[in-house]
């Protein structure tokens, strides 16, 4: 135990950042997701793949990567600084525009160190779970990376500033949501109230279009930051705990 310590050390900085030894440790468990969960010509991660990998380690974050729109998928990668590309859907033809959002390995970064930060006492199992059960590679050595990781290296609660500014984010995108439907609603008012001759059913205008994306990627990326654990409610399935105590 004291051994492993030794080697990994605490791997979160001061600055709420991980360590470079903690960064490459998610790059290699990225590299794991990649060449094992729906392996592609792309080594970008798909929602699909990173909820398997987390089905794998321990947890289910279904509701999220599974049933939440891409597009509000991608709008929560954005709010949260985290890189990604737009891949396109295994039924594509090549005539769609790519829209399924899939993490680069800095942006799992960036998502992974910040769900360990909001709730240490599910992420910790879950990175303890894929050192132990994968061959992660340390992208730097080519070595792979000790089996233990101690819970010591790691958050043991929950980093107070990064759930305030989850909260903040939660009421601002439901504020714009709702402010977006009102401008919707009132577009809607503006239209002579003429029924003859007229085809309801006609194409909307690409601005009517963008309001409405708009409003629904901001109310499914605000429940993701309300509740980035999805602890609440009785959707989220149980969290599988086999991790070492370590």
């Amino acid at each position: 135990h004291k051994e492993a310590y030794d080697f990994w050390g605490y791997l979160i900085k001061p600055d709420k950042c991980g360590t470079e030894l903690f960064n490459r440790l998610l790059e290699g468990i990225a590299e794991v997701i990649s060449r094992t969960f729906e392996p592609s010509t792309s080594p970008d991660l798909t929602p699909s793949a990173i909820a398997a990998f987390y089905r794998a380690v321990g947890g289910n974050y279904d509701v999220l990567f599974v049933e939440t729109p891409a597009s509000s998928i991608s709008f929560i990668y954005r709010s949260l600084g985290a890189f990604h590309s737009l891949q396109p859907a295994p039924e594509d033809d090549g005539y769609s525009s790519p829209t399924i959002p899939a993490l680069k390995k800095k942006g799992f970064v960036t998502w992974q160190t910040i769900q360990l930060l909001l709730g240490p006492e599910d992420h910790v199992g879950f990175l303890q779970n894929a050192v132990s059960k994968f061959d992660v590679v340390d992208p730097q050595t080519g070595e792979v990376f000790p089996k233990l990781l101690p819970k010591e290296c790691l958050p043991e609660r929950p980093d107070e500033a990064m759930v305030t500014w989850h909260e903040s984010v939660a009421a601002r995108l439901k504020r714009e949501a709702e402010e977006d439907a009102a401008c919707k609603e009132k577009e809607n008012d503006k239209r002579p109230r003429v029924h003859v001759n007229i085809d309801e059913h006609g194409p909307r205008t690409s601005s009517e279009i963008e309001i409405e994306e708009s409003a629904d990627e901001r109310h499914a990326a605000a429940k993701y930051f309300a509740d980035p654990l999805y602890r609440r409610g009785s959707r989220r399935p149980p969290i599988l705990r086999h991790f070492s105590k370590e």
